[in-house]
């Protein structure tokens, strides 16, 4: 479950863990919502994004300074979305859109995920990553925006726009052999040779989405 390999990625992303009799109950509906504020509220103290001088958005990071880079930031969302969504929950829905905004969901209609604060390495995975959490919020209707902003389904799908406009760049040039898109969106950045395949996803769930909004 998609859930599950988030719960797994904080681990792998260095939060402590301490071994001990677990202070979680999942016998019923109500043991397994508690149990999940819990760790919900656990997940969200790691959080200084919302504290004054600290950009909203971010985990500590990337290191030296902490251990998590700018994409972690877009699989903590998606985590307490999925969270609000199962729980009904909405203790954590303000600094969630505040997050989302403030690292590229933006301001505007062609808001994309591109925060200038990202720049020295700003890859297409990474802006791939917070796309998705847009989408995630938009296939679970997760709360819109104020007015002025793009809204979540439009900034998934300027990300993809651009994504796709990268890709068709290296097949004009005749540079798609290795596949995929380039790593790095800047041309000087360490990594801008290497490709990936990230972009896929995104294009697959962007297709999907805009079919079944136009039917709604």
């Amino acid at each position: 479950m998609i859930t599950i390999a988030r719960a797994a990625f904080v681990v792998a992303a260095g939060m402590p863990v301490v071994l001990a009799a677990s202070p979680y109950k999942v016998d019923t509906r109500d043991d397994v919502v508690a149990s999940v504020r819990t760790m919900a509220h656990d997940l969200v103290s790691y959080y200084k994004g919302n504290q004054t001088g600290q950009v909203p958005g971010l985990l500590p990071g990337p290191p030296p300074s902490g251990p998590y880079y700018w994409w972690h930031g877009a699989v903590f969302w998606s985590t307490l979305i999925d969270y609000w969504h199962l729980t009904g929950d909405d203790s954590y829905n303000k600094i969630i859109t505040e997050a989302l905004l403030w690292q590229g969901a933006g301001t505007t209609d062609t808001s994309s995920f591109l925060p200038p604060n990202q720049t020295a390495s700003l890859g297409n995975d990474d802006q791939c990553t917070w796309a998705l959490a847009a989408l995630l919020a938009a296939e679970n209707r997760f709360p819109d925006p104020p007015n002025q902003a793009a809204g979540w389904v439009k900034a998934a799908q300027n990300v993809f726009e651009q994504q796709y406009a990268r890709y068709q760049m290296e097949v004009e040039k005749g540079d798609c052999e290795a596949g995929g898109l380039r790593w790095q969106i800047p041309l000087i950045n360490t990594g801008y040779d290497y490709k990936n395949s990230e972009y896929l996803p995104l294009d697959e769930q962007t297709v999907w989405l805009m079919r079944s909004l136009s039917h709604v």
